[in-house]
């Protein structure tokens, strides 16, 4: 028996809904089959880039948290590093400097690729900040890095 991974299985899915149902429906079953397949493709972009935010959220964490404050939210589930940075920018522990602000610019670049990769925000940060585009893996194609 051949192991299908989670992001086949949705892509399976999403094909189905948009080849197979959504040509039978009209009005709000259309709109709703083409937000259902639209949510499995967010989901399989969110399985596919997980480990890079959370490995991004992490680094940060380390290089702005004490390790005091680092190594106590290790334990506090996947988005736990960028909920302690959350907290300590919140609290005035951690200040929005140039290389800070360059790190959520990145992190949202990502977030974004992941909500929708069509939406005109994302594709204006990514001409903005080329560099982070570059360094977040979602530089404009044929873009130079």
């Amino acid at each position: 028996m051949s192991h299908t991974d989670a992001t086949e299985l949705l892509a399976a899915v999403q094909g189905f809904l948009r080849q197979s149902v959504l040509p039978q429906l009209e009005g709000f079953d259309a709109y709703t089959t083409r937000v259902a397949a639209n949510s499995l493709a967010i989901v399989s972009r969110e399985i596919t880039a997980r480990g890079e935010i959370l490995e991004l959220d992490r680094e940060a964490q380390s290089r702005w948290l004490a390790p005091a404050a680092a190594g106590s939210s290790q334990a506090g589930g996947d988005h736990s590093a960028a909920r302690a940075l959350s907290l300590a920018l919140r609290d005035g522990r951690l200040q929005a400097r140039d290389e800070f602000i360059d790190y959520l610019r990145q992190r949202t670049l990502r977030q974004m690729a992941i909500d929708n990769p069509r939406y005109s925000g994302f594709k204006q940060a990514r001409q903005r900040w080329p560099e982070l585009a570059a360094a977040a893996g979602v530089a404009e194609p044929g873009a130079v890095g």
